[in-house]
């Protein structure tokens, strides 16, 4: 079993409060849960009105499907959520 941990570092440089900031990563993170299957949370700069440490998990057998699965991720929210500057971008494997 692998465990595949895909992690980025975000700039909404449109946010101007807490508010705004959870706003625009709340339907993120309801979309990478919908759309792909994975487990996603903010983990960090949670008092940070303009940065978001994000990460999504998915577990398989493949430790090629789960690159690919998190690498497709990626691209698609990156073509999505335009709104986002990513700053730190990292595929991780246990």
């Amino acid at each position: 079993m692998q465990i595949g941990v895909l992690s980025f570092q975000i700039l909404l440089s449109d946010s101007r409060s807490l508010k705004s900031k959870r706003s625009a990563i709340k339907p993120l993170l309801h979309y990478l849960q919908n759309h792909f299957n994975v487990s996603a949370a903010e983990m960090g700069f949670y008092e940070s009105w303009d940065q978001s440490l994000v990460a999504c998990v998915i577990v398989g057998n493949e430790r090629h499907f789960l690159e690919s699965t998190l690498q497709s991720l990626f691209n698609d929210i990156e073509t999505r959520f335009r709104n986002l500057q990513f700053l730190d971008v990292k595929i991780e494997f246990w």
